[in-house]
Protein backbone atom coordinates (compact mmCIF):
# COMPACT_ATOMS: atom_id res chain seq x y z
CA UNK A 1 0.00 0.00 0.00
CA UNK A 2 1.18 3.51 -0.82
CA UNK A 3 1.37 6.16 1.91
CA UNK A 4 1.95 9.89 2.04
CA UNK A 5 3.72 11.79 4.80
CA UNK A 6 2.51 15.06 6.39
CA UNK A 7 4.55 17.19 8.81
CA UNK A 8 3.13 20.57 9.90
CA UNK A 9 3.86 23.26 12.50
CA UNK A 10 0.15 23.62 13.33
CA UNK A 11 -2.46 20.98 14.31
CA UNK A 12 -4.08 19.21 11.37
CA UNK A 13 -7.88 19.02 11.09
CA UNK A 14 -9.51 16.65 13.58
CA UNK A 15 -6.22 16.10 15.39
CA UNK A 16 -7.63 15.31 18.85
CA UNK A 17 -10.64 13.42 17.44
CA UNK A 18 -8.35 10.89 15.81
CA UNK A 19 -6.66 10.21 19.16
CA UNK A 20 -9.98 9.41 20.88
CA UNK A 21 -10.87 6.94 18.11
CA UNK A 22 -7.59 5.04 18.40
CA UNK A 23 -7.11 2.62 21.28
CA UNK A 24 -3.60 3.91 22.00
CA UNK A 25 -4.39 7.63 21.62
CA UNK A 26 -3.11 9.46 24.70
CA UNK A 27 -2.80 12.91 26.29
CA UNK A 28 0.89 13.25 25.34
CA UNK A 29 -0.15 13.52 21.68
CA UNK A 30 -2.85 16.17 22.13
CA UNK A 31 -2.77 19.82 21.10
CA UNK A 32 -2.98 20.73 24.79
CA UNK A 33 0.28 18.96 25.59
CA UNK A 34 1.88 20.57 22.52
CA UNK A 35 0.89 24.00 23.86
CA UNK A 36 2.38 23.29 27.29
CA UNK A 37 5.62 21.72 26.00
CA UNK A 38 6.25 24.55 23.55
CA UNK A 39 5.99 27.23 26.24
CA UNK A 40 7.63 25.57 29.22
CA UNK A 41 9.92 22.85 27.87
CA UNK A 42 11.17 24.83 24.89
CA UNK A 43 10.23 22.06 22.45
CA UNK A 44 8.97 22.90 18.97
CA UNK A 45 5.83 20.83 18.21
CA UNK A 46 5.44 19.15 14.83
CA UNK A 47 2.18 17.46 13.90
CA UNK A 48 2.77 14.35 11.82
CA UNK A 49 0.41 12.08 9.92
CA UNK A 50 0.68 9.15 7.55
CA UNK A 51 -2.17 8.94 5.03
CA UNK A 52 -3.02 5.83 3.00
CA UNK A 53 -3.92 5.79 -0.70
CA UNK A 54 -7.65 6.05 0.12
CA UNK A 55 -7.10 9.26 2.09
CA UNK A 56 -7.52 7.65 5.53
CA UNK A 57 -5.31 8.51 8.50
CA UNK A 58 -3.15 5.46 9.23
CA UNK A 59 -0.85 7.01 11.82
CA UNK A 60 -0.57 10.19 13.84
CA UNK A 61 2.04 11.43 16.28
CA UNK A 62 3.01 14.66 18.01
CA UNK A 63 6.72 15.19 17.49
CA UNK A 64 9.03 17.68 19.17
CA UNK A 65 12.26 19.23 17.98
CA UNK A 66 14.67 20.20 20.71
CA UNK A 67 18.34 20.97 20.94
CA UNK A 68 20.59 18.99 23.26
CA UNK A 69 22.36 20.98 25.96
CA UNK A 70 25.10 23.29 24.65
CA UNK A 71 25.84 25.15 27.88
CA UNK A 72 29.39 23.81 28.12
CA UNK A 73 30.22 24.65 24.51
CA UNK A 74 31.79 28.06 23.66
CA UNK A 75 29.22 30.55 22.37
CA UNK A 76 31.09 30.96 19.10
CA UNK A 77 30.18 27.36 18.12
CA UNK A 78 26.52 27.36 19.24
CA UNK A 79 25.06 27.89 15.75
CA UNK A 80 27.05 25.01 14.29
CA UNK A 81 26.32 22.66 17.18
CA UNK A 82 22.58 23.38 17.02
CA UNK A 83 22.49 22.29 13.41
CA UNK A 84 24.36 19.09 14.21
CA UNK A 85 22.53 18.17 17.40
CA UNK A 86 18.87 18.79 16.60
CA UNK A 87 16.91 15.92 18.09
CA UNK A 88 13.40 14.68 17.43
CA UNK A 89 11.40 13.12 20.24
CA UNK A 90 7.88 11.90 20.99
CA UNK A 91 5.96 10.37 23.89
CA UNK A 92 3.90 7.16 23.73
CA UNK A 93 3.72 6.97 19.96
CA UNK A 94 3.34 6.86 17.11
CA UNK A 95 -0.42 6.42 17.49
CA UNK A 96 -1.23 3.55 15.13
CA UNK A 97 -2.14 -0.12 15.41
CA UNK A 98 -0.91 -0.91 11.88
CA UNK A 99 2.62 -2.09 11.07
CA UNK A 100 2.92 -0.82 7.47
CA UNK A 101 2.34 2.90 8.18
CA UNK A 102 4.50 2.63 11.30
CA UNK A 103 7.44 1.27 9.30
CA UNK A 104 6.80 3.94 6.64
CA UNK A 105 6.88 6.64 9.32
CA UNK A 106 10.24 5.56 10.73
CA UNK A 107 11.75 5.14 7.27
CA UNK A 108 10.84 8.73 6.42
CA UNK A 109 11.59 10.43 9.73
CA UNK A 110 15.01 8.78 10.05
CA UNK A 111 16.01 10.45 6.75
CA UNK A 112 15.16 13.90 8.13
CA UNK A 113 16.64 13.57 11.63
CA UNK A 114 19.81 11.86 12.80
CA UNK A 115 18.86 11.77 16.48
CA UNK A 116 15.54 10.16 17.45
CA UNK A 117 14.20 9.49 20.90
CA UNK A 118 10.75 8.29 21.90
CA UNK A 119 8.63 6.06 24.09
CA UNK A 120 6.12 3.56 22.73
CA UNK A 121 2.68 2.78 24.08
CA UNK A 122 2.69 -0.14 26.55
CA UNK A 123 -0.22 -1.82 24.74
CA UNK A 124 1.42 -1.69 21.31
CA UNK A 125 2.90 -4.92 19.94
CA UNK A 126 4.29 -3.42 16.72
CA UNK A 127 7.91 -3.60 15.60
CA UNK A 128 9.74 -0.27 15.74
CA UNK A 129 12.50 -0.42 13.16
CA UNK A 130 15.36 2.11 12.97
CA UNK A 131 15.48 2.37 16.79
CA UNK A 132 17.78 0.98 19.44
CA UNK A 133 15.36 -0.34 22.05
CA UNK A 134 15.54 -0.12 25.83
CA UNK A 135 13.08 -2.28 27.77
CA UNK A 136 11.11 -0.78 30.64
CA UNK A 137 7.97 -1.68 32.55
CA UNK A 138 4.55 -0.09 32.85
CA UNK A 139 2.09 -1.27 35.49
CA UNK A 140 -1.43 -1.60 34.08
CA UNK A 141 -4.60 -1.79 36.17
CA UNK A 142 -7.92 -2.70 34.51
CA UNK A 143 -10.34 -0.13 35.92
CA UNK A 144 -13.36 -1.66 34.17
CA UNK A 145 -13.53 -4.10 37.09
CA UNK A 146 -15.80 -3.37 40.03
CA UNK A 147 -14.40 -1.22 42.85
CA UNK A 148 -14.79 -4.09 45.35
CA UNK A 149 -12.76 -6.46 43.17
CA UNK A 150 -10.00 -3.89 42.66
CA UNK A 151 -9.83 -3.24 46.41
CA UNK A 152 -9.73 -6.96 47.20
CA UNK A 153 -6.79 -7.43 44.81
CA UNK A 154 -4.70 -4.88 46.70
CA UNK A 155 -2.18 -6.15 49.24
CA UNK A 156 -3.96 -6.65 52.56
CA UNK A 157 -0.91 -5.88 54.72
CA UNK A 158 0.20 -2.81 52.80
CA UNK A 159 -2.30 -0.97 50.63
CA UNK A 160 -5.61 -1.96 52.24
CA UNK A 161 -4.38 -1.66 55.81
CA UNK A 162 -2.81 1.72 55.06
CA UNK A 163 -6.04 2.99 53.49
CA UNK A 164 -8.00 1.94 56.58
CA UNK A 165 -5.43 3.60 58.86
CA UNK A 166 -5.60 6.80 56.82
CA UNK A 167 -9.39 6.97 57.19
CA UNK A 168 -9.15 6.24 60.92
CA UNK A 169 -6.68 9.13 61.29
CA UNK A 170 -9.18 11.55 59.73
CA UNK A 171 -7.44 12.12 56.41
CA UNK A 172 -9.83 13.70 53.91
CA UNK A 173 -9.29 13.68 50.13
CA UNK A 174 -10.83 16.37 47.92
CA UNK A 175 -10.57 17.30 44.25
CA UNK A 176 -8.33 20.24 43.38
CA UNK A 177 -10.00 23.31 41.89
CA UNK A 178 -8.75 26.71 40.72
CA UNK A 179 -8.80 28.00 44.31
CA UNK A 180 -6.87 25.09 45.85
CA UNK A 181 -4.33 24.58 43.04
CA UNK A 182 -1.92 26.93 44.83
CA UNK A 183 -2.04 24.76 47.97
CA UNK A 184 -0.99 21.77 45.88
CA UNK A 185 1.79 23.81 44.21
CA UNK A 186 3.27 24.87 47.59
CA UNK A 187 3.35 21.28 48.85
CA UNK A 188 4.63 19.96 45.52
CA UNK A 189 7.65 22.28 45.62
CA UNK A 190 8.41 21.42 49.25
CA UNK A 191 8.39 17.77 48.26
CA UNK A 192 10.64 18.40 45.24
CA UNK A 193 13.12 20.34 47.40
CA UNK A 194 13.22 17.41 49.85
CA UNK A 195 14.04 15.14 46.89
CA UNK A 196 16.76 17.59 45.72
CA UNK A 197 14.80 18.44 42.56
CA UNK A 198 14.23 21.83 40.97
CA UNK A 199 11.19 23.86 41.99
CA UNK A 200 8.33 24.35 39.52
CA UNK A 201 7.12 27.88 38.86
CA UNK A 202 3.54 28.61 39.80
CA UNK A 203 2.90 29.99 36.30
CA UNK A 204 4.09 26.72 34.73
CA UNK A 205 1.73 24.62 36.85
CA UNK A 206 -1.16 26.97 36.09
CA UNK A 207 -0.43 26.84 32.36
CA UNK A 208 -0.22 23.05 32.38
CA UNK A 209 -3.47 22.88 34.35
CA UNK A 210 -5.27 25.19 31.91
CA UNK A 211 -3.77 23.61 28.77
CA UNK A 212 -4.68 20.06 29.75
CA UNK A 213 -7.87 20.37 31.81
CA UNK A 214 -10.05 19.96 28.70
CA UNK A 215 -8.24 16.68 28.06
CA UNK A 216 -9.18 15.08 31.37
CA UNK A 217 -6.57 16.63 33.67
CA UNK A 218 -7.50 16.60 37.37
CA UNK A 219 -5.94 16.45 40.79
CA UNK A 220 -6.64 15.66 44.44
CA UNK A 221 -5.21 16.89 47.73
CA UNK A 222 -5.37 15.25 51.14
CA UNK A 223 -5.99 17.15 54.37
CA UNK A 224 -5.61 16.31 58.03
CA UNK A 225 -6.65 18.84 60.68
CA UNK A 226 -6.75 21.55 57.96
CA UNK A 227 -3.17 20.75 56.91
CA UNK A 228 -2.48 19.82 53.30
CA UNK A 229 -0.45 16.62 53.65
CA UNK A 230 -0.55 15.09 50.18
CA UNK A 231 -1.37 15.71 46.55
CA UNK A 232 -1.61 13.95 43.25
CA UNK A 233 -2.38 14.99 39.68
CA UNK A 234 -3.76 12.63 37.06
CA UNK A 235 -4.98 12.63 33.48
CA UNK A 236 -7.86 10.59 32.10
CA UNK A 237 -7.80 11.31 28.37
CA UNK A 238 -9.21 8.54 26.13
CA UNK A 239 -10.07 6.33 29.13
CA UNK A 240 -6.46 6.07 30.36
CA UNK A 241 -5.75 7.36 33.85
CA UNK A 242 -2.09 8.29 34.29
CA UNK A 243 -0.48 9.46 37.51
CA UNK A 244 1.41 12.77 37.54
CA UNK A 245 3.03 15.00 40.17
CA UNK A 246 3.13 13.13 43.49
CA UNK A 247 3.46 15.48 46.48
CA UNK A 248 3.90 14.30 50.07
CA UNK A 249 4.48 16.24 53.28
CA UNK A 250 6.86 15.50 56.14
CA UNK A 251 3.84 15.16 58.43
CA UNK A 252 2.47 12.40 56.23
CA UNK A 253 5.74 10.49 56.60
CA UNK A 254 6.33 11.15 60.28
CA UNK A 255 2.76 10.63 61.50
CA UNK A 256 2.12 7.68 59.16
CA UNK A 257 -1.05 9.21 57.73
CA UNK A 258 -0.81 7.25 54.44
CA UNK A 259 -2.46 9.98 52.36
CA UNK A 260 -1.04 8.62 49.10
CA UNK A 261 -2.58 5.20 49.70
CA UNK A 262 -5.97 6.75 50.40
Amino acid sequence: MNFSFELKDEPLDGWNDYLTKNEIGNIYNTTGYAEYAKKWLGWKPLFCRVIDQSGNISLQVLLFEYVSSIEKIPTFFHGLIKNLRNTLRWNYGPVSILQEPTSFFFANISKKYKRLYGTTHPLSDLNYDYLKKTSWNTFLIDLTKQKEELYKNMSKHNARKNIERSIERNVIVEEINDQTLEEYWILFNKYRISMKLLEVKKEELEDMWNSLRNFGFHGVIARNDDRVIGGLLFSSFNEYINEWGVARSEEDYEEKLYAQDL
